[in-house]
């Protein structure tokens, strides 16, 4: 149990899933804390030597709705220091990155830094497309042990962790009182029945379906992780009992057939919905749209302790390999950790400090649902889990067969295709018996 004490938080206990070949997993403790006093004094920024003095110009690839402006505002605080050096700001979201580096055909200004997911690291170590991380044992010194681990493959780190990021429950206090969510899952799908009955256009609960990122909590029942054993996790009756839970919620959600990403988040921000599962980056939103909004922990799947796990992940800048200033891209990447730059992204974004930098008690929601997280591993099969999961809900919703959908998932990500539909289950075992599944 995390306990808060007037302005005082600590995020631990990240349980992390790292790659074959790369880190061994291990139980990372990692620290944020509000109090000023346990935290390093600030350290004046020293100018690196040996970069280049001629006019340049790095190009950064960034997400919009706030590291575009965090980018924008670093970047004009390291020419201060380089005024040979300038930052320019290229929207690029972090998870169409790897595709716009291999896409031949696009006419996006190539970067020399951009932002991706730390799960990715994997396909692009695989692909030549990153640099190691230049001066990397002072860089792994200077943010939290999960950060440096879930960038280091083969014993060599990669990139520039710049925030931690996991999601919660976010409510709408105008709508529900902390008091009245349901604490479990079971809880959640009868009540939102009657929210939505009784609101007429208003929903009880809403998540992005389009997204393994959001849909792995519902397979996390007695500690299941994604990507992680022979059958990575989808082949269980916790798995099963994942797409039980996910498939009776098609009648509490709204219709998302033709949803994108914006048109989930703008349901909560309207007004219509009372809980919403999303990451501390979504509080940007929610304060612009002037939201009465809280944030606890994820519901559990028993009061017995049987606790949802969510997915964790270290967003991180790493330098092209194909970077003409490969030196100066790096030095900027590093500057984005210094503790300046990270207390002004925590500003802007609300996104976790990759730092051990004060953080306050505004994202304690997120604190408390740290205790049971996992990071996303880095091997270059998440690009598969991601891509299977784009359409999970859809094939639910279509009829598709609980069993086979997990034996054709598992298939897909070990070889890239579907299994065959009259083969036997990936390890012989029947799991008719986990709840519902085999009825539907």
């Amino acid at each position: 149990m995390i306990h808060k004490k007037a302005a005082a938080a600590l995020l631990t206990a990240f349980a992390c899933i790292i790659c074959s070949g790369c880190s061994d997993s291990s139980l990372i403790i990692t620290d944020h804390s509000s109090n000023t006093s346990s935290v390093a004094e600030s350290k004046p920024y020293k100018v690196e030597s040996g970069l280049t003095k001629d006019d340049i110009t790095l190009t950064v690839w960034e997400s919009e709705n706030g590291p575009d402006e965090w980018i924008k505002k670093a970047g004009q605080e390291f020419t201060k220091y380089y005024p040979n050096i300038h930052i320019e700001y290229v929207h690029v979201e972090i998870t169409d990155a790897y595709t716009e580096l291999t896409n031949e055909q696009s006419e996006v200004a190539k970067p020399d830094l951009f932002g991706s997911p730390c799960d990715m690291a994997g396909k692009l170590i695989e692909n030549d497309l990153i640099l190691p991380t230049k001066d990397s044992d002072q860089v792994s010194a200077s943010v939290l042990d999960m950060a440096s681990d879930a960038l280091t493959c083969n014993g060599v780190m990669y990139g520039y962790p710049t925030s931690c990021e996991t999601y919660a429950l976010y409510y709408n206090k105008n709508l529900v009182a902390e008091k009245d969510i349901p604490s479990t899952w079971d809880e959640l799908i009868p009540w939102c029945k009657t929210f939505n009955s009784t609101y007429t256009g208003k929903y009880g609960f809403i998540f992005h379906t389009e997204s393994m990122y959001y849909i792995s909590m519902l397979m996390s029942s007695f500690e299941n992780r994604m990507m992680e054993g022979e059958n990575y996790g989808l082949f269980s009756d916790e798995a099963l009992r994942g797409l039980d839970l996910l498939y009776r919620m098609k009648d509490i959600l709204p219709d998302v057939t033709d949803f994108t990403y914006d048109d989930y988040d703008n349901v909560f921000l309207s007004g219509n919905a009372a809980l919403f599962v999303n990451g501390p980056w979504f509080a940007a939103k929610a304060d612009k749209a002037g939201m009465n909004y809280g944030v606890i922990k994820l519901p559990s799947f028993d009061h017995n302790g049987d606790m949802t796990y969510s997915l964790a992940g270290v967003r991180t800048m790493f330098v092209y390999s194909k970077s003409e200033h490969p030196n100066e891209a790096a030095a900027f990447g590093k500057f984005l950790l210094t503790e300046a730059m990270q207390k002004l992204r925590l500003d802007i974004t609300n996104a976790l400090p990759a730092a051990n930098i004060a953080i306050g008690d505004k994202l304690d929601g997120f604190v408390d649902q740290l205790q049971y997280s996992y990071i996303m591993p880095n091997t270059p099969e998440m690009a598969r889990f991601w891509d299977f999961g784009a359409h999970l809900y859809s094939d639910l919703c279509n009829g598709a067969d609980h069993e086979t959908e997990l034996k054709d998932f598992l298939s897909y990500i070990k070889t890239g295709e579907v299994a065959d539909a009259n083969a036997d289950m990936a390890n012989g075992d029947d799991p008719a018996d986990a709840g519902g599944c085999a009825e539907q």
